[in-house]
């Protein structure tokens, strides 16, 4: 399989969960990732990386880590994670990824909470004690548990705001970490949502979606070839959108779904079919000469 993405030309091979670093031969695939050309990203709670865990993904060529953090205050990050110890633990994880020498990032989740406490100042604070290069921050998704009743969690328009706000004042300031947030990167006046069209999920059945958030099958690649599935997902996603499709369309796939995710190919081509079209992000008007 990661041979088969090499060949579509994949720049960034990420291993993501669950939690990765329980996989024994970690090490081999992400060998087999970075010996094609590929960065190599390692997305992890922090719970399993051990200084030995991390000497050998080195060796193997291991680019980036990303620790997840859910809020700067151990207390509460526990509390969330359901175990005591897990702050403690994606800290010293993040320290020592940062002094092997990886690109190290903290991955948030914007919640309500967070923005409503102004918590976004002091997980930068924190990540950039632990020597962090980067803090990726996305908002709530409606997926998962988070599916059931989304209006409940998703960030409004003032909130969405408040983040990317967040993303350009703490940049233009200056100093690590840098941050990106991404309903700034990926907003309709930058480079949209690529889902489907730039980049892909495989999930640990081998069932092939749009991103990691858009439970929407489009083949197995057990069954078929990547770059089949590859062209016959982008053409039905119809390119960069200007809006996150999960999240613009999320009503729709619930509907689809009677329970059951991922959606098959034929539920999913459905949902395509169904969604609206979307002019192309400002950035890709302007590469076409439709945009000034």
């Amino acid at each position: 399989m990661i041979v088969e993405l090499h060949r579509l030309g994949a720049s960034i091979i990420g291993f993501t969960g669950g939690e990765p670093c329980s996989r024994e031969d970690l090490p081999e695939l992400v060998a087999a990732a970075a010996s094609g050309g590929a960065a190599t990203i390692l997305f992890s709670s922090g719970a399993c990386l051990t200084p030995t865990l991390l000497a050998k993904l080195r060796t193997a060529g291991l680019w980036s880590v990303c620790v997840s953090l859910d809020h700067p205050d151990a207390a509460e990050h526990d509390r969330l994670r359901g175990c005591v110890g897990a702050h403690a633990k994606a800290l010293e994880a993040l320290r020592r990824a940062s002094g092997c020498g990886f690109y190290t990032m903290v991955g948030a989740v914007a919640t309500r909470g967070l923005l409503r406490d102004n918590q976004l100042p002091g997980l930068h604070r924190l990540a950039r004690g632990c020597g962090a290069d980067e803090l990726r921050i996305v908002e709530p998704m409606p997926c998962g548990l988070l599916a059931k009743n989304p209006e409940e969690v998703l960030l409004t328009d003032n909130e969405i705001r408040a983040v990317r706000d967040f993303h350009i004042r703490t940049n233009r300031a200056g100093g690590r970490p840098k941050v990106c947030a991404f309903n700034q990167i990926e907003s309709p006046e930058l480079f949209g949502c690529g889902a489907g069209t730039q980049h892909l999920f495989i999930d640990a059945r081998g069932e092939v979606c749009p991103c990691d958030f858009t439970g929407m099958s489009f083949g197995n690649v057990a069954e078929t070839p990547v770059a089949e599935i590859w062209t016959a997902m982008s053409e039905a996603m119809g390119g960069p959108r200007r809006h996150c499709f999960i999240r613009s369309n999320h009503q729709l796939v619930m509907r689809e779904s009677h329970g059951s995710f991922p959606l098959s190919r034929e539920a999913s081509l459905r949902v395509c079919a169904e969604a609206p079209k979307e002019e192309l992000p400002d950035y890709f008007q302007q590469m076409l000469g439709r945009k000034s």
